[in-house]
């Protein structure tokens, strides 16, 4: 494989969490983003006429574009966690990263001639760098690899290799929404910042004031003020309905923690419940409390991969199976089965289905009306 060109970007911001590679001249259509209700970037990325999306991530990351003569070889080399082979139809036949509020940079990448290529895309994590005492920029979290190569003749659609983790999310258990933001953060800490071995109360409030939440985070008071969600529990509520006093600061907030199976507590160190219970399992809410907090979930479990599967719809893949479509995007066929049922629902898709065959129609917003 006999590389063209490169350009990239060692210290590339994503714009609201998305990395972005534009054709050059302004001849794109971006139909397939702009008429489907689907996620712009999906699980990993989607690709169009002249546009490449990518789930870049919140921080800076190295970005590396190729350009290729050939196909590359069939074997990924297992540093890369994520890969994703997509169409991409360019107008201009030359490429450059961008972002969602400008068009194209400068430092441009010749692909070949205008056309039909296929774009295979890698991810990996960075390990974590301590920075130097006088740094105070932002250390790369992870690199995006890009390889270009034309094709001729029929389009194939998007095909997944790897994936690092499951298409279809966790379910959300929902104790943001039901708590809200102020009484959730201290939970949240013990989870994505505390220990294997769990994370002392001390510990807890050493965090807040390394965060500018100020000394004594901990016993700092609850801000107080109406209900964000005036029908739903109070914190009061909530407390009483598994019988623990109310909290009045945060420190309070851990015996309702540990009532509602959020964290555990061997009686110096907190840890994160795995698999805590769905809020509606374990206190009372009112019927439209539940009604949201479960489409609420579905969202979050579906939105990424549903858009794959438009994606494979939108590139020419519309005939297909459960079995198919679950190894063209690296999933299960469980997985499969409630994605293509909450695509539905959201009028994303139009389904057909003929024994174990499926025919799939990408609803656009007109025919959503």
């Amino acid at each position: 494989m006999g590389v063209l060109g490169r350009r990239g970007d060692d210290h590339y911001l994503p714009d609201s969490g998305i990395l972005v590679v534009l054709d050059v001249w302004d001849s794109m259509d971006h139909e397939e983003t702009s008429d489907n209700d689907a996620h712009p970037v999906g699980s990993l990325g989607r690709s169009g006429h002249g546009w490449l999306y990518v789930a870049g991530g919140d921080g800076p990351c190295v970005v590396q574009l190729q350009a290729h003569d050939d196909p590359p070889g069939d074997e990924v080399p297992d540093a890369w966690t994520d890969v994703v082979e997509l169409p991409y139809r360019s107008p201009s036949g030359v490429v450059a990263l961008s972002d969602l509020m400008s068009g194209p940079g400068e430092d441009h990448l010749k692909l070949g001639d205008p056309g039909l290529y296929r774009v295979r895309l890698a991810h990996r994590p960075l390990p974590p760098t301590p920075l130097p005492d006088d740094e105070d920029d932002l250390q790369p979290t992870d690199v995006w690899h890009l390889d270009f190569w034309p094709v001729a003749g029929e389009v194939e659609p998007p095909r997944w290799i790897r994936r690092a983790r499951p298409p279809v999310w966790a379910p959300d258990p929902g104790w943001g929404s039901v708590l809200g933001f102020q009484e959730i953060e201290v939970a949240n800490v013990i989870e994505w910042f505390g220990k294997p071995d769990g994370v002392s109360a001390d510990e807890i409030d050493a965090w807040g004031a390394d965060h500018h939440r100020g000394p004594d985070w901990l016993d700092q008071p609850l801000r107080q003020g109406p209900p964000s969600r005036p029908d739903w529990p109070s914190l009061g509520e909530l407390a009483g309905q598994v019988d623990v006093p109310e909290p009045t600061t945060r420190r309070e907030l851990l015996p309702l923690y540990l009532a509602l199976h959020l964290i555990s507590f061997d009686g110096l160190r907190y840890r994160a419940v795995e698999h805590p219970p769905s809020a509606e399992d374990v206190v009372q809410l009112p019927a439209q409390a539940v009604t949201f907090l479960k489409a609420s979930r579905a969202v979050k479990q579906y939105t990424g991969y549903a858009a794959d599967i438009v994606s494979v719809a939108l590139w020419g893949g519309t005939e297909q199976t459960v079995a198919s479509l679950a190894e063209r995007t690296c999933a299960s066929e469980v997985e499969v089965r409630a994605t293509l049922e909450y695509a539905e629902s959201r009028g994303l898709l139009l389904i057909d289905r003929t024994g174990d065959n499926l025919s799939l129609t990408v609803r656009s917003r007109r025919h959503a009306r």
